[in-house]
């Protein structure tokens, strides 16, 4: 209760971390002492370990005490029938935000993901992320004019019976969200609930309706696994989705860490999506081509990180991938090693001989993309000057 005295009418951004140390009665009695203050808020965001039970009311009660909210950030499985009946009403929010995962399996609570889109809500809402299992986020997907002014759409499925029930998800949302520039999904089981969620892989096909979806220029994918893609598959997606720029499917995996994309296909990736920024996918143990040619015709014009998850750099080959990442790119990309930021499930222990291998193996792949990167600008310097355009990379094989 020590904030209090600095809470007053001209408060327009909070930002309340209750996550350690602050039991449910105590949550409880501090937002009915805030929404008695009355603060202008524009912003209010709340991180809590203590799932929604006996919060329901004050929640609603100090969201409805901060009619000019544009920004309402909640934990996971907060959004219960009162609370989204309260946050609907707020004539100007434009971000509702409840799949924050640092807390979501102490949160959980099915109550909580209540959210719908009622008959003249929401009126000014464009992003909007929430928990459902995937018959209620189709069913709430339906509508149609709600998720038409929907630029950013994040998803939270603590379980599914099938790949089938996600794609359907996918299609009600393509089928409305024009403007959509922004997907996520998060369909990694709560661990209360592995039992009863499928642990089928989600592929090309599940995600196929998005396609349609021509502005979309973010995609992250979160599952227990990826189907591994084909060169098609990657030709396919680039010519919907002129304008991606972050693309990620699952290179976290919980399952079949032996089925990974070929490192071979990122030559593809790179001509139909030469503007991609950050690529993020879970790569197999096939060894990589090189051919030698530091400048091929397609390059990534900006690509700025390549995540490989919880990718195995096979053994012996980090030159070879260090040297075709580096052919394929303008300048160094940063190589993300480890679990995706939208991650839910086991990790591998960081200290284990394993990931400490797997680490290690990163680490020289970078040394040989700095190390490509100065032949590659040798190279250029020759060029330059009228010289051979032969590689360090085929002079030193």
């Amino acid at each position: 209760m020590s904030i209090l005295p600095f809470i007053g009418p001209r408060l327009e951004v909070l930002d309340l971390d209750m996550a350690d140390g602050i039991d449910n009665p105590e949550q409880s009695q501090l937002m009915q002492s805030l929404a008695h203050r009355r603060p202008n808020l524009k912003s209010l965001w709340l991180t809590s370990s203590s799932n929604i039970h006996n919060m329901s009311t004050p929640l609603a009660t100090l969201i409805s005490s901060s009619p000019n909210l544009i920004h309402l950030g909640l934990p996971a499985f907060f959004l219960t029938p009162e609370v989204v009946a309260t946050a609907a009403r707020l004539p100007l929010l434009k971000t509702l935000d409840c799949t924050t995962q640092q807390y979501a399996e102490d949160t959980y609570q099915e109550s909580g993901m209540s959210f719908e889109f009622a008959q003249e809500s929401f009126p000014q809402l464009e992003t909007i992320e929430f928990a459902a299992l995937p018959t209620r986020m189709a069913t709430v997907l339906q509508a149609t004019d709600h998720v038409g002014r929907l630029i950013s759409v994040s998803l939270d499925c603590p379980a599914y019976d099938s790949p089938q029930e996600i794609k359907i998800v996918f299609a009600n949302l393509s089928a409305a969200a024009k403007r959509i520039q922004k997907i996520q999904l998060v369909c990694c089981p709560i661990n209360r609930l592995v039992g009863s969620s499928s642990k089928d892989s989600l592929s090309i096909n599940t995600i196929r309706p998005l396609l349609s979806c021509t502005q979309l220029a973010h995609l992250h994918i979160t599952a227990p696994h990826f189907i591994p893609l084909a060169e098609g598959d990657v030709v396919e997606m680039g010519n919907s989705w002129p304008e991606m720029r972050t693309l990620a499917l699952s290179p976290s995996p919980l399952l079949e860490r032996d089925r990974g994309t070929s490192f071979n296909i990122l030559p593809a990736f790179a001509k139909h999506f030469p503007d991609l920024l950050s690529l993020h996918l879970f790569f197999s143990n096939e060894i990589p081509t090189f051919d030698g040619d530091l400048n091929p015709a397609y390059q990534f014009g900006g690509l700025a990180t390549l995540g490989v998850g919880w990718t195995s750099v096979p053994r012996g080959k980090a030159r070879e991938i260090g040297f075709l990442l580096a052919s394929l790119c303008r300048r160094p990309p940063y190589i993300h090693f480890g679990k995706a930021e939208y991650h839910r499930g086991i990790d591998p222990p960081g200290e284990s001989t394993t990931y400490r291998h797997q680490a290690a193996g990163w680490s020289q792949v970078r040394l040989a993309i700095d190390l490509a990167f100065r032949a590659k600008n040798s190279n250029a310097r020759k060029l330059g000057a009228g010289d051979s355009d032969t590689t360090e990379y085929e002079q030193k094989r």
